[in-house]
């Protein structure tokens, strides 16, 4: 990870959950890490912390939504004006949802859609476009997706999410097609993982709903996803790890 040391990192959804952690472990292995995320008193909260743990890294907070274009477009371009450009984007912002496919709403699906894969489309190539302009010599794209990208699961509620994430991994492998066809070094990775302790099952299906699922089934923490993100940065640049599969060890599906 030493080669990676002063780079700047973008982490979005960084104020909680695996975000969080992504943007954490990031500035403890020395990377300028800017936080984005709308909940900028949870960044500020973040930054204190790791201030005080004096990590050699550095957070920059800064508040975004992803799905408004013109506002993630400023923050790119601040980046490259501010910080010299990002050299790691890590896609960690995602939301789900408690409709099913039969009673859902076609607002519900678009915000789904908006945050999982518009927004992370956006972000991409904004970062992309900073790499290619300054013609880095070692840039990584990362996209935090799910297992459920992988299959469909049974519960009706996390059925237009799957179908998200199935996007995911299709414009994932797109991208790599698009970078292989001008012949870039930037490497792209996603991690798909199972159950993760996180709050975004509170936000969408309320905290009793979270409560029994987390009691009741195995599941992975967020420093776990955090620490294959070192992990895939610190393969030999000719090294590109595709996606990586990680499951609580009995989780079911």
């Amino acid at each position: 990870m030493d080669r990676w040391r002063g780079k700047v990192a973008l982490v979005t959804g960084a104020s909680a959950g695996i975000g969080r952690a992504v943007a954490k472990e990031l500035v403890q292995q020395g990377l300028v890490v800017v936080g984005v995320a709308r909940r900028l008193n949870l960044l500020e909260e973040l930054s204190q912390e790791v201030c005080q743990l004096s990590l050699p890294g550095q957070l920059v907070p800064r508040q975004l939504d992803v799905t408004e274009d013109e506002a993630v477009e400023a923050t790119f371009r601040w980046a490259d004006d501010t910080l010299g450009g990002v050299d790691v984007l890590v896609n960690a912002a995602g939301v789900t949802s408690s409709c099913s496919l039969l009673d859902g709403s076609p607002a519900e699906w678009r915000r789904l859609l908006d945050v999982n894969v518009v927004a992370l489309c956006l972000c991409t190539r904004e970062a992309v476009a900073s790499m290619r302009r300054r013609q880095v010599q070692e840039g990584h794209i990362v996209h935090i997706s799910s297992y459920s990208a992988t299959v469909v699961p049974p519960q009706g509620s996390l059925h237009f999410y799957s179908a998200s994430k199935h996007a995911v991994r299709a414009l994932t492998e797109g991208l790599r097609h698009e970078l292989g066809d001008c012949s870039s070094a930037i490497r792209v990775s996603s991690v798909s993982p199972g159950l993760v302790k996180t709050d975004i099952y509170t936000a969408a299906l309320g905290p009793e709903f979270s409560e029994q699922v987390f009691a009741d089934k195995p599941h992975l923490l967020p420093q776990d996803i955090a620490s294959l993100i070192s992990y895939l940065l610190s393969a030999p640049p000719h090294v590109q790890v595709h996606d990586i599969i990680v499951k609580p060890l009995g989780e079911k599906i």
